[in-house]
């Protein structure tokens, strides 16, 4: 049961607000005539957006970390790539199947991990990264998947009233980060999302008060691997060549992990704001020639967000969101008028001022209000007396 606060009149007014004016987006491309790469860039940060969230409503909520996400997604990808080539289905049906073989991924996962107690903490994220290995090499040496040659999709169709490539790869992306964000803003706020907290807390206390932590655990993992790999379906049409060595490696985990982690891994708003700034910055600094030194500049922001901001962005942003926003504003529109930057460009330029803003010191900073804890971080043992029963959990 959903509580209250989750979904109000005021919530979901904002939330049908913000849908419409992104959805909003290419039409306006069309009317003032800005560079289509726009909508590529808000694609593929609609991407991580929704791979980052996905992993953290595992993850970040139930406290069990996993290196399974590139099995979720390879798994999606592959399915669209199979079903689009080579039995002739159009896209929309590709999709939802490729969320399924996600979710039936992580569930086979799930009933084979949390049965056995010992598989916890480290052993668990081997555990996860040799299930996408393992499914890695399978693809890899079964003739019927790929066979190590890798898949060509070429053009697969889907419904002219999308669009072009670009408008379809935008509106599909936009709907799937939609779900995956309110996903994890609605399981924040129920008796789902306070089960979820509880079992990151303590696990053993959770299930004192009653909550079922395997049927929440092997839930949250499913609904991890369902968007996951309808996100990877989609994606498979954007690179156009799905292989094993760029799919089924190191880089998806990695990314949304370091998302999570820099946005905060206890709010549902964290993902978000970690993948737009590590997706951001790690874009424009490649796109001009400095895709190593990205790597460090994003090393550093881990780093410093570990030590310096324990909740991550989003509990510091909630704590003095004046004074980031403002430095956010300013930089962005000087860069773009004094220094001929295009919005994307001028607006990581933003970022960077306003991380600046984040990580100095209360006092010298204006506006803070400080102690303000995370919405999540109230989810603990100690306030999840709604599991009183596992009945009433259920």
């Amino acid at each position: 049961m959903t509580s209250r606060r989750a979904l109000t009149p005021r919530a979901l007014v904002t939330w049908a607000v913000v849908a419409l004016a992104l959805f909003s987006l290419p039409t306006l491309q069309g009317v003032f005539d800005f560079p289509v790469y726009n909508l590529i860039f808000l694609y593929l940060l609609f991407f991580w957006i929704a791979q980052a969230s996905s992993w953290n409503l595992f993850s970040g909520y139930s406290g069990y970390f996993s290196f399974g996400q590139g099995a979720f997604y390879g798994a999606g990808m592959y399915t669209t790539a199979i079903l689009g080539t080579r039995y002739g289905w159009t896209l929309l049906p590709t999709l939802p199947v490729a969320a399924m073989v996600g979710a039936a991924i992580a569930l086979v996962t799930a009933f084979l991990v949390f049965r056995l107690r010992r598989l916890s903490g480290e052993i668990f994220a081997l555990f996860t990264l040799a299930v996408a290995l393992g499914i890695g090499a399978l693809v890899n040496n079964w003739n019927a998947l790929d066979g190590g040659r890798g898949i060509p999709l070429g053009q697969i169709p889907w419904p002219s009233f999308l669009g072009d490539t670009t408008q379809m790869l935008y509106y599909l992306g936009l709907l799937i980060a939609l779900g995956a964000v309110f996903t994890a803003y609605v399981i924040q706020h129920n008796r789902f999302g306070a089960g979820l907290f509880a079992i990151r807390d303590d696990e053993k206390v959770a299930e004192a008060i009653g909550v079922p932590t395997l049927r929440y655990k092997v839930g949250v993992f499913a609904i991890n691997g369902l968007i996951a790999g309808i996100s990877g379906g989609l994606h498979a049409v954007q690179v156009n060549f799905v292989s094993v060595s760029g799919t089924f490696n190191l880089r998806i985990p990695v990314f949304v992990i370091l998302m999570s982690v820099v946005g905060g891994r206890r709010h549902w708003f964290g993902p978000v704001l970690g993948a737009l700034v590590i997706f951001t910055v790690n874009d424009r600094m490649s796109g001009g020639g400095m895709a190593e030194l990205s790597l460090i500049v994003l090393a550093i922001v881990l780093i410093a967000a570990t030590l310096f901001l324990k909740g991550g962005i989003s509990t510091r942003l909630l704590e003095r969101p004046v004074p980031p926003m403002v430095a956010l504003a300013v930089v962005t529109v000087l860069s773009i008028v004094f220094t001929d930057s295009t919005v994307i460009t001028a607006f990581a330029y933003g970022m960077v001022a306003a991380l600046v803003v984040l990580f100095l010191p209360a006092g010298l900073v204006p506006g803070g209000r400080g102690g303000t804890p995370p919405p999540g971080a109230a989810a603990s043992p100690a306030v999840a007396h709604e599991h009183t029963t596992a009945q009433e959990a259920g």
